[in-house]
C-alpha cells in the first residue's frame, strides 16, 4: 500500500487523538509497514515526545516521528507506505486541506453530547458540505468510561446520537483507563498494553476497524483513479479517430 494518509483530527482536545495517531503508527510498523508519523501539534508536539520515550526504552518497532507543519506534512506523503498525521486540538483551513488528500481521516470523539460529540458531528458536517465523502472519515470512539456498565451504556447514547445526525462509528470502543495512560507515557501504543482487563485486545480491535476503513477507502479511490485513467485514454483515441 503506497501513498496513504491517515490523519487523526478533531476540533475538540482531550479525546485521545494523539494516543491512537501513536497507537496506529506503532501497530502498522509493527507490521511491517514504512510509517512516518507527522506531528503537526506546534504547540504541545506530544506525539514527538511519545517517540523520544520509545526511543529511550528501546521499545521495537522503531516508529518514525517528525515535526511538521500541515503544508511539510503533505510533502511527506509517498516518502512512507503509510503517512499517520497527528493535528493540533483545533480545525482551521488546513484540516480541510489533509481531508482532500487524505486516504482516509480519522475523527476520535468522546462520550460527552454537548462538548465531544457535538464537536464531532459540526466537524463532519462541515467536511462533508466541503465535498468530503463520508467512506473517507471514521469516528471512533475514544477515552469513554472504563467502568463496563458505564461504558456501554455511554457506547450506546454516542452511537444513537451519531446515528440521529447521519453519522456511524467505527466498531470498537476505547476505555479511558489509566493503564493506557501509563503505558503511552512509557513509549508504548495502547496495542501494547501487557496487563489488564483486555485492554490491548480492544486497542488492537479499534486498530483494526481503522485499518478496514483505511484499505476500503484505499482501494475505492485507486478505482476511481483507475476510471479516471480510461476515460483519459478513450477521450485520446477518439480525437486520433477524428
Amino acid at each position: 500500500m503506497a501513498h496513504v494518509m491517515v490523519p487523526f483530527t478533531n476540533g475538540k482536545g482531550g479525546v485521545g487523538k494523539t494516543a491512537l495517531a501513536c497507537s496506529y503508527a506503532a501497530a502498522r510498523a509493527q507490521e511491517g509497514a514504512d510509517v512516518i508519523l507527522a506531528d503537526t501539534n506546534d504547540e504541545q508536539r506530544t506525539a514527538l515526545a511519545w517517540s523520544a520515550v520509545r526511543a529511550h526504552n528501546a521499545i521495537l518497532p522503531k516508529v518514525r516521528v517528525e515535526a511538521a507543519s500541515p503544508r511539510e506534512a503533505l510533502e511527506m506523503l509517498g516518502r512512507c507506505d503509510i503517512l499517520v498525521v497527528d493535528t493540533p486540538g483545533w480545525t482551521d483551513r488546513s484540516t480541510l486541506q489533509l481531508a482532500r488528500k487524505s486516504t482516509f481521516m480519522v475523527i476520535p470523539t468522546g462520550p460527552n453530547p454537548t462538548f465531544e460529540l457535538a464537536e464531532t458531528v459540526k466537524l463532519l458536517h462541515g467536511l462533508s458540505a466541503e465535498g468530503i465523502d463520508l467512506w473517507r472519515l471514521g469516528i471512533v470512539l475514544s477515552r469513554f468510561s472504563a467502568e463496563e456498565k458505564i461504558r456501554s451504556d455511554e457506547e450506546a447514547l454516542a452511537r444513537a446520537y451519531l446515528a440521529d445526525a447521519g453519522y456511524k462509528a467505527l466498531e470498537g470502543c476505547i476505555r479511558n483507563s489509566p493503564i493506557y495512560g501509563s503505558a503511552l507515557a512509557e513509549g508504548y501504543g495502547l496495542t501494547e498494553v501487557e496487563r489488564g482487563q483486555g485492554l490491548a485486545q480492544e486497542a488492537q480491535a479499534a486498530m483494526h476497524s481503522i485499518s478496514k476503513g483505511v484499505s476500503a477507502a484505499h482501494q475505492r479511490i485507486a478505482r476511481m483513479e483507475r476510471e479516471v485513467a480510461k476515460d483519459r485514454d478513450r477521450g485520446r483515441d477518439g480525437g486520433r479517430g477524428r
